[in-house]
């Protein structure tokens, strides 16, 4: 690659880059349109607060993250998964419900567990480096567990860092890996920036489009500050991501306007319907609201992850579901900065900027505050469970005969709602 073309590659990776960094204030706004409910229950902070996810469920449960990480873990061995691999990927989901994300949290286990049944991943499968050149690599998955895939590229991302200030790793011949923050923390614990990002299934309907055509590939972006504090935003390129939608027609609730469309390209308010026949919005939702630039974010997520790494890519993914033929073949990307390497204190800089940023006038939060706000209220007081989300799991435990804990023993597990992929 001659001087001009890398120029031209930085200067591309850093308009995406700064394209994402100014991405927080539109994820605020758009959880502000949702209407705040106020219980007895919440705490003073309101960190309870489900509708922070879109959600409504006044019959929830809570269980202790120890108890559900156990518990979860005991059913993917059942399907079996090594315990040293149920219990990393029980923990990546049981991430997500402790930071309120339930879409990616035990939402999840039923589907992978029933594709794991199906013979569609290999849970033996060892993922190892295709190839390795200065601070770049590539991690082959070999059709096995997402988690599994990215926790080597991870740690990969995370030497190659120590060594050169700057690390890119791509996979391919992956799975599912749950939410992409997991991946991204793991680098701010080391005092890292952090970027992670994955295609997915097909479930966006890009702008003047009818069918869908990409991914609601997360783009996220860690970093550490000063003090234990941090920047932390994980978003979908989709309005929503697909699960909560999953989530939301769990519960038998409508979805709100400007989240999906219809098997005919329409807006849509049926999770059902937007799940099985019609599609998600881009980010930013139609072209008059300017979702082609939700759309074109999910095209530099499918350009990180499959196009370096030689994964399936945008309309050819197949369908997450039981039914399907063969691998999904999802591609991951993750990006390791060590900020030691540039202008001294950073943390320290980031800090006051987080500050002030929160002191401005009105509720300003930035990036991670409602999640380590859920984080700090399911250490003391337990993961909330939506209920029929719990019967599914309290279901799903029983048919595989492993051993319910006591916070889900009463459920009724004909209230249960079943994945609309399997």
């Amino acid at each position: 690659m001659n001087s001009r073309d890398t120029s031209l590659l930085l200067s591309a990776a850093g308009v995406g880059v700064a394209i994402g960094l100014a991405l927080p204030s539109i994820v605020q706004r758009l959880r502000r349109s949702l209407p705040r409910r106020s219980s007895a229950s919440e705490s003073t902070s309101n960190s309870t607060d489900a509708v922070r996810s879109g959600l409504d469920d006044p019959a929830s449960i809570r269980i202790g993250r120890a108890d559900l990480d156990g518990f979860l873990g005991r059913i993917l061995q059942a399907v079996g998964c090594s315990p040293a691999d149920a219990a990393l990927v029980a923990n990546v989901l049981t991430y997500a419900d402790a930071r309120g994300i339930p879409s990616h949290g035990s939402n999840r286990c039923d589907t992978y567990a029933n594709e794991i049944s199906a013979g569609l991943v290999d849970v033996t499968a060892r993922p190892k480096i295709a190839s390795r050149s200065g601070c770049c690599a590539v991690v082959d998955g070999g059709n096995g567990l997402g988690a599994v895939t990215s926790r080597l590229a991870m740690e990969t991302a995370l030497e190659l860092a120590e060594e050169h200030g700057v690390a890119v790793v791509a996979c391919r011949a992956s799975n599912h890996y749950g939410a992409a923050g997991y991946w991204a923390d793991r680098a701010l614990k080391a005092g890292c920036i952090g970027m992670s990002f994955t295609n997915t299934s097909p479930f966006a309907v890009p702008t003047g489009g009818k069918t869908r055509a990409v991914g609601t590939n997360p783009f996220c972006f860690f970093a550490p500050a000063a003090g234990e504090d941090s920047f932390q935003l994980d978003m979908a390129t989709t309005t929503v991501p697909i699960g909560k939608i999953e989530v939301m027609n769990r519960l038998g609730k409508e979805v709100p306007g400007g989240w999906g469309v219809d098997r005919d390209g329409n807006d849509c308010t049926d999770a059902a319907e937007i799940c099985r026949f019609g599609g998600l919005y881009p980010l930013g939702g139609g072209e008059e609201t300017a979702g082609y630039k939700g759309y074109g974010l999910g095209a530099f997520v499918e350009i990180m992850c499959s196009l370096l790494s030689g994964a399936a890519v945008g309309p050819e993914v197949s369908t997450w579901s039981v039914t399907r033929s063969g691998p999904l073949n999802y591609g991951h990307a993750f990006v390791v900065i060590d900020p030691a390497r540039f202008k001294e204190g950073f943390g320290e800089r980031l800090g006051q900027y987080l500050t002030r940023m929160r002191g401005q006038d009105g509720d300003v939060k930035v990036a991670g505050d409602p999640e380590k706000q859920f984080e700090r209220d399911a250490a003391e007081r337990g993961i909330i469970l939506h209920a029929p989300v719990a019967a599914s799991l309290k279901s799903l435990a029983s048919k595989y005969n492993v051993e319910v804990p006591e916070a889900l023993q009463s459920l009724d597990e004909s209230k249960s709602r079943q994945s609309l992929y399997s």
